[in-house]
């Protein structure tokens, strides 16, 4: 099975739909993710301000963020 992790930057929920404003953007893809998801693809979602050990523990992810900081965000990562 194919996988594919994303790596958000903090925030309150990744669907898009908390908060005052609804984001268009993370409604639609989360839709996506939803598809892939359902096409046989492992969707793994990480949150910067909820699961921060998960970027510690990517060596990748560790390096974007030493060398770009939060601007490296989303990062997305395919096997």
């Amino acid at each position: 099975m194919k996988t594919l992790s994303v790596y958000d930057p903090p925030m309150c929920c990744s669907s898009g739909v908390c908060g005052p404003e609804v984001d268009p953007k993370l409604v639609r893809f989360s839709a996506d993710l939803k598809w892939l998801s359902e096409q046989h693809v492992q969707v793994q979602r990480f949150n910067l301000s909820q699961t921060p050990a998960a970027f510690a523990e990517n060596e990748t992810v560790r390096t974007a963020l030493k060398e770009k900081g939060e601007t490296a965000l989303p990062l997305l990562i395919a096997d």
